[in-house]
């Protein structure tokens, strides 16, 4: 059925609710044609089908809402020609949840960051659209984006989580916060022909086991990353353009795959391409151009393969630095090259096919005599500015001649041929040894590891000496503890040191996780486990988050279990040919030793891997920058090593990935600061990290910030806002007497003066729409301007989203919004409620009070805590807690206005909106509140602002009336609110 909503015409609807609203037969679906016009929308869910369309087409019809979000789908739901738009801080324009929602020719307008929120399961469909100032957010969501523009994105224009699987075709992802497209959590979407420009941090950024195909499209002057694929990620990308990315043209880390084929990758702030963090890429007819450093690096246990294309104007043309880091070039140009064309570092391997080496300023070929640098096939290295430097063992196979200008000098291995290359033969145990003594941290890891190794070497040497070997045991090993702790890395050369013990066969490393050795039916894991497993005899196989086979972690039928009892026999019956090591956080792996009876008989020895300290932490970042040819300024180190001391440590916490994290971002931020330079940089310019280049990048927190007070006129006006508030004088004293307390302290600990510190939680008491938001917000301004919060933001929260549904839920849903609101406050409504059971019999609400309690000690420089509500109920509130009414420094009291208060708020209000209130429509409205004192009598600034809203209806319907009836009305009259629009 077809309705109408017009705010001129005589018949239908004048208003969107009317027509959502009116009853319909069952299993009629809903069709709204809408006129053109400004509408206010109520916040509205839809469970059943549903048609919006703009009847004059895209653009004619705007609607309008300031709540949680404007449409909640929950059926199937079509708009078209739409501008949808929601001035909420906090709210989302449309929110999706498990429906369907298509629309056409729309465009979004959001105010909080976020437009188009889609999860559960839901299906999202967007053609021909527009979204300003917001995010497209898919969780665990599927559909189609295409010809799509999404712009001044606060944060990421596009991110997907949660397994969610989209097309995105022709979408335009402009002037992002952070990312231009952020995929995650298992996601595998399809970007086709999809286009980033100006984005903060990086264009496409893909990470934690996503899966996507890049077909075509560019990422233009990303800020860090052009594509960067981390975190056991694969990625396909065909004809793809990067240019002007101010870090890596392209990224690939964390135990990450790429496979590219004729990509572009140009002018890039740092490396054209870096493959690094044992991750693995795969390069077809690409060209890299223009790289400030190099055209690609591999960086530790990495490998990379780029067959045919060219590397050309960079610095270094191809670099491969790091212990048991590889790079192949086949069939590549590589020309014009400042410092090299291809270089190798100790411990490394190159291999150059084919390859054409000519026109670089410096050598064509640099290699160390501790790598292992192979030449093959028509290989030619000539008309360089230096001789090749070529000190390394170097095979050259029987179609090779001589390499450029000086010939390589090749070791003779017996028999008299050329040695295949340095590094053959097993490795050196005590130079393993020592590799893993260099690494930072680990100090008990390093212990456990030389355990291994002696009791090893004893069992060797019985062995040859012909006595019994005794059980073999103290191979298979349990590495716990949290990410980014160096398992992996750890687990690599462990093999390796079983290889030089001739504990294993050979020095195989293969890395699994669920989703390799799980299938989906009965009987497809055991092939797959065994597939797996075979894959890794002879050395090392490495079981990732090994805790998810077990029952306890799995989902719907238990395949995962299944893969244990397999590995549990293969372990077995192949005992002396492979290892297995399984890692993943200490308490889960606990579990995982019981989930076979045989498994932890199989498991000599848990080994646990703590967190790195902050000391560790700043080292590592330190090493990193070392690694690449940078430094740390005294400064930087300091500023790194406050935030390592003050950052959240929880299961989450990144450690040496959060190391790595900073420091590449950290590399982008320089690489923007000296492009801005006026002057060009120096050369020590170029590798020097100021506390600058962290800025946006680590979390500078209270400790950090603390005696680092903004430009004062920032407080002076905010400070005067809060005073231009109507009424609420004992509250703005009330704030005074906060601040001066606050600003005073700092200003002491600035001199050097004995200062005790301050607690910034308040108790803000009173009935609603007094203005306690309001004064949140401007309170967490101006303590930002004071330099104690670090910026100043306000997180409004009630009991629905700090209340889970189980125990243990509940402390989780606490601390994620304590998360968002670190630097700022964290505003807590109608906080009286968590104090009373909800009706279920398990008092959550008790759950979370303890947990915000803990919350507010352990982060009490971080976070400022506003609780709000009745006068009466949040004195029962303090009571629920022993700790909590102490982490309050006071109660501020909101008293309800007066009625000439309320009238004058309607006043600002209308100025505000361009209207004059004439004397006979306020004396209309002071007669109004007195005809509906229950209603306003309590003081609430929210009725107000319904009556204002009535009478700009009314207004406009008076003035329709009038000029419908053929009078002009006069330009003046457009802006009077009279006495007849008072309801």
């Amino acid at each position: 059925m077809r309705l109408v909503v017009s705010q001129t015409a005589r018949s239908g609807f004048r208003n969107l609710l009317d027509a959502l609203e009116t009853p319909l037969p069952a299993g009629v679906p809903r069709r709204i044609a809408v006129e053109p016009g400004q509408y206010r929308a109520p916040s509205y869910r839809y469970w059943n089908t549903l048609e919006i369309v703009a009847v004059r087409g895209p653009g004619s019809v705007v609607l309008d809402c300031a709540d949680d979000y404007l449409l909640q789908v929950e059926g199937q739901v079509t708009l078209r020609g739409l501008v949808l738009r929601n001035w909420n801080d906090n709210g989302t324009v449309v929110n999706v949840t498990g429906g369907t929602l298509a629309a056409e020719d729309c465009e979004f307008v959001a105010a909080s960051g976020k437009a188009i929120s889609a999860w559960n399961g839901a299906e999202l469909f967007v053609r021909r659209g527009t979204v300003r100032d917001g995010a497209i957010v898919l969780s665990d969501a599927a559909g189609v984006i295409e010809n799509t523009l999404v712009t001044d994105a606060r944060l990421c224009g596009v991110a997907l989580h949660s397994g969610s699987r989209v097309t995105l075709r022709d979408v335009l992802v402009r002037n992002a916060g952070e990312h231009g497209f952020w995929v995650n959590t298992g996601s595998a979407p399809l970007l086709d022909q999809c286009v980033v420009e100006d984005a903060a941090a990086g264009g496409v950024v893909i990470q934690n086991r996503s899966a996507v195909t890049v077909r075509g499209g560019a990422v233009r002057r990303s800020g860090q990353g052009g594509l960067v694929v981390r975190e056991n990620s694969t990625a396909t990308a065909e004809g793809m353009v990067i240019e002007g990315a101010g870090g890596f043209g392209v990224l690939v880390t964390d135990s990450a795959r790429l496979t590219a084929r004729g990509l572009a990758v140009r002018d890039a702030g740092l490396a054209g391409v870096l493959v690094d963090g044992g991750g693995t890429a795969e390069f077809e007819a690409c060209d890299v151009s223009g790289a400030a450093q190099q055209g690609v690096a591999v960086g530790e246990a990495s490998g990379c393969v780029f067959t045919g294309g060219s590397l050309t104007g960079c610095d270094l043309g191809a670099g491969v630095t790091g212990d048991g880091a590889s790079l192949t070039l086949a069939g590549t140009r590589v020309s014009g090259n400042t410092a090299a064309g291809a270089a190798a570092d100790p411990g490394t391997r190159m291999t150059l096919r084919d390859c054409t080496i000519t026109g670089n300023e410096g050598a064509g070929i640099m290699a160390s005599p501790e790598a292992r640098l192979e030449v093959a096939g028509a290989t030619v290295s000539s008309d360089n500015g230096a001789p090749d430097d070529l000190e390394a063992r170097v095979h050259v196979d029987s179609e090779g001649g001589p390499v450029g200008q000086a010939p390589p000098k090749a070791s003779p291995a017996p028999g008299g041929t050329a040695a295949s290359g340095a590094g053959e033969g097993p490795p050196d145990v005590d130079a393993l040894l020592a590799e893993l003594d260099a690494m930072i941290g680990l100090r008990e890891v390093k212990q456990e590891i030389h355990k291994l190794v002696k009791f090893l070497r004893i069992a060797e040497q019985r062995r040859r000496a012909g006595l019994p070997e005794g059980p073999v045991i103290g191979r298979h090993v349990v590495f716990s503890g949290s990410p980014g702790t160096g398992k992996t890395t750890v687990a690599r050369l462990y093999g390796r040191l079983l290889a030089a013990l001739g504990a294993v066969p050979g020095d195989r490393f293969v890395e699994a996780s669920r989703s390799d050795l799980v299938g989906k039916v009965l009987g497809e894991t055991t092939q797959k486990t065994a597939a797996v497993f075979e894959s890794a005899r002879g050395g090392v196989l490495f079981v990732d988050e090994a805790y998810a086979l077990a029952r306890r972690f799995g989902t719907g039928s238990d395949f995962g279990q299944e893969a244990i009892d397999t590995l549990v026999k293969l372990m077995e019956d192949h005992r002396d040919e492979a290892a297995v090591v399984f890692a993943g956080y200490s308490a889960e792996m606990r579990e995982f030793l019981s989930a076979n009876p045989g498994l932890e008989s199989r498991v000599s020895r848990t080994i646990e891997f703590e967190d790195y300290s902050p000391a560790e932490l700043t080292e590592i970042v330190r090493r990193m920058a070392g690694g690449y040819g940078f430094r740390l300024a005294d400064e930087t180190g300091r500023v790194l090593l406050e935030h390592f001391r003050r950052a959240r440590r929880d299961e989450h916490f990144g450690n040496g990935r959060e190391a790595r994290r900073i420091f590449e971002a950290a590399l982008g931020q320089q690489a923007l600061r000296l492009a801005n330079a006026a002057e060009p940089p120096s050369a020590d310019d170029l590798v020097l990290l100021l506390p600058e280049d962290l800025e946006g990048v680590v979390e500078r927190g209270l400790g950090v910030r603390a005696g680092e007070a903004r430009d004062g006129g920032q407080a002076e006006a905010v400070r005067a806002r809060l005073d231009a508030m109507i009424g609420l004088e004992p509250v703005k004293q009330r704030v005074r007497d906060v601040l001066d307390l606050i600003e005073t302290t700092l200003r002491r600990e600035r001199a050097g003066l004995p200062a005790e510190p301050v607690s910034g939680h308040l108790v803000f008491a009173g009935p609603p729409g007094t203005g306690k938001t309001t004064v949140a917000r401007l309170y967490g301004e101006l303590l930002a301007a004071l330099g104690f919060l670090a910026r100043g933001q306000v997180v409004e929260v009630s009991r629905a989203d700090l209340v889970g549904e189980y125990v243990g839920h509940t402390a989780a849903r606490t601390r994620a919004a304590f998360e968002r609101a670190r630097g700022g406050v964290l505003f807590v409504d109608e906080a009286y409620a968590l104090a009373r059971p909800a009706g279920t019999g398990h008092d959550f609400g008790q759950e979370a009070i303890d947990t915000l309690v803990k919350l507010m000690e352990d982060h009490r420089d971080e976070v400022v805590v506003i609780v709000a509500g009745y006068t009466a109920e949040m004195a029962g509130f303090l009571a629920a807690n022993p700790g909590l009414a102490s982490r309050f420094s006071m109660t501020v009291d909101f008293p309800p206005y007066g009625r000439e208060e309320l009238v004058s708020i309607l006043v600002k209000q209308a100025d505000d909106a361009g209207f004059t209130v004439t004397d006979d429509a306020l004396d209309a409205v002071r007669g109004h509140l007195a005809a509906h004192a229950d209603a306003f009598d309590t003081g609430n600034g929210r009725e107000v602002r319904k009556l204002f809203e009535a009478m700009r209806t009314a207004h406009a319907r008076r003035i329709a009336r009038t000029e419908r009836a053929g009078e002009r009305v006069p330009t003046a009259e457009l802006g009077l609110l009279r006495r007849e629009d008072v309801p």
